[in-house]
């Protein structure tokens, strides 16, 4: 497959996502190895490397929206925007994890499925950001032009698989962190 970098998109592009390999292949080399000792190379932790290169990517996104939004004069891009300066504040400064702590504890969330209540609290959280920024964005698209729409389709199927692998993948990795084979066949058996 021969890929075409003649294109500054595409050449910013090959660049982004080298460098999330990279920054994957530094968290493996991390995990399996003694080669590196600084805990700032792992995927999972807080303010690490890689977070803070998606940070600098979501600004970035953010950013170019607003300069879309302001040139094309299109509402589209603005809310586009605010989704993106959204989820740069939710993941730099825990907003879904906040607000689903206070939240459970308001409700009284039950554990459920191996998830802590604080697990419903965040899902709930993203449920409710999601839902109001498809509402805002729907609300755009519906009085943009071709361009725009056409663009936001492509972002919507991105988002979608955002929303698959930073929300689904993570509740089902919660649940099955949590259980171990004797759960399983303790389940197994009530259930028979």
């Amino acid at each position: 497959m021969k890929i075409n970098l003649e294109n500054w998109s595409n050449r910013l592009l090959f660049v982004l996502i080298s460098t999330d390999l990279l920054f994957i292949a530094l968290h493996i080399i991390y995990k399996t190895t003694e080669l590196i000792s600084d805990s700032s190379f792992s995927l999972s932790r807080d303010r690490g490397y890689p977070e803070v290169f998606q940070y600098v990517k979501a600004y970035w996104i953010a950013l170019l929206f607003l300069i879309l939004a302001i040139k094309k004069q299109t509402f589209l891009y603005l809310a586009w925007s605010l989704l993106f300066v959204y989820l740069l504040l939710d993941d730099s400064m825990e907003i879904h994890e906040t607000g689903g702590d206070s939240i459970s504890k308001q409700l009284a969330f039950p554990s459920l499925f191996n998830l802590r209540p604080e697990d419903l609290g965040e899902l709930v959280i993203s449920i409710l950001a999601s839902l109001f920024f498809l509402f805002l964005i729907a609300i755009a698209y519906r009085f943009s032009d071709s361009i725009a729409r056409q663009a936001s389709r492509y972002m919507i199927g991105m988002l979608f698989m955002l929303a698959f692998f930073g929300i689904i993948i993570d509740m089902l990795h919660i649940m099955s962190r949590s259980l171990s084979i004797e759960n399983v066949r303790d389940v197994l058996v009530m259930s028979i």
